[in-house]
């Protein structure tokens, strides 16, 4: 954030490193003394500037953390015909957490005449050949090769 401070003279300042900074709720964000906001969870806090006995105030909201990346395991198997192979999908948030969206994801094979997936990730091999094994949330792809021998 950046305060500026606007003098009777029509003059502005840069008060940001000078002004004292808070946030109203400290489970929502942070900020630091330089007027540096880190979001700690979603919802709404007031984020305030104070210079003498001027203060400023606005809103900062913060949503929920996005889905960056998921990842499927076990990666890259080669199995007999007939096996069944559990797989695991495992998301990554903007937020650094992971999260097992097995249940949640949207599981597919490239070729169901070779494998075929349940909802829960569980495959079975019918024949010879290799496959995609995808899993997918929202607008977010994660997948692996399987080669069926």
């Amino acid at each position: 954030f950046t305060a500026t401070g606007t003098y009777s003279d029509g003059s502005t300042q840069n008060l940001t490193s000078s002004a004292t900074w808070a946030s109203s709720s400290t489970t929502v964000a942070t900020i630091t003394a330089a007027g540096l906001a880190t979001g700690a969870s979603p919802g709404t806090s007031q984020v305030s500037a104070t210079s003498g006995a001027v203060r400023g105030v606005t809103t900062l909201t913060v949503g929920p953390a996005a889905l960056v990346s998921i990842t499927v395991t076990p990666a890259n198997q080669s199995v007999k015909a007939g096996t069944n192979v559990q797989y695991t999908a495992t998301g990554k948030y903007t937020d650094g957490t992971s999260v097992n969206l097995t249940s949640s994801v949207i599981w597919k094979s490239s070729n169901t005449s070779l494998v075929t997936i349940t909802s829960a990730g569980l495959a079975t091999t019918v024949r010879s050949g290799t496959v995609t094994i995808s899993a997918t949330s929202g607008t977010v792809v994660g997948s692996t090769s399987l080669r069926v021998r």
